[in-house]
């Protein structure tokens, strides 16, 4: 959940198809992901998420998933899938998204897998008018892999609303109320 809420792929397709070697990580803790998008004949797109995203030590970063928790229920049926059932299977579209909404309903009874990409996208669009004091909505297009303007568009009300309540980075303060757990 906490992937899929600061990188806003498509649930549950997107990280089902991810591999170890999508992850790009360099030894400063930068790098690349690259998604495979299943809802476009698998052509890929490159996001550059935040260092915690990747490599944070602290938070539940793909550099922690991929040296600390895949290992320990990695076996001959994972190959090079990035996420793994606690069998070692790969992660099945079935098997995450009943996974992502058991767990996501325990916080809201109305969670759905897909509101974390929601949610990004509203996170990402407040991000780029604290940054540029306009809404940059072809940054966020690009980073979610909208294919039209208009898709991106349609989260400016809800951007405007939760900025206009306040005007804070929603993914730092998803952050550090993870962090006081």
């Amino acid at each position: 959940m906490f992937h899929n809420f600061f990188i806003g792929w498509r649930v549950p397709s997107e990280p089902c198809a991810m591999s170890v070697k999508d992850i790009d990580i360099d030894n400063k803790g930068r790098g690349s992901i690259i998604i495979t998008e299943t809802k476009k004949r698998d052509s890929k797109r490159i996001i550059i998420p935040e260092r915690y995203v990747l490599s944070s030590p602290t938070y539940k970063s793909l550099k922690n998933w991929i040296d600390h928790w895949r290992p320990k229920v990695e076996n001959q049926y994972s190959g090079d899938a990035l996420y793994l059932q606690p069998n070692g299977k790969p992660f099945t579209v079935r098997y995450l998204g009943k996974k992502l909404s058991e767990n996501g309903k325990k916080v809201w009874p109305s969670y759905q897998p897909y509101v974390s990409r929601h949610w990004c996208a509203i996170a990402l669009l407040i991000r780029t008018k604290l940054e540029s004091k306009t809404w940059d909505t072809r940054r966020v297009q690009k980073y979610l892999g909208h294919e039209k303007p208009s898709t991106t568009d349609g989260y400016i009300e809800f951007a405007e609303e939760y900025y206009r309540q306040e005007p804070k980075d929603w993914f730092l303060h998803a952050l550090r109320k993870h962090k006081k757990r």
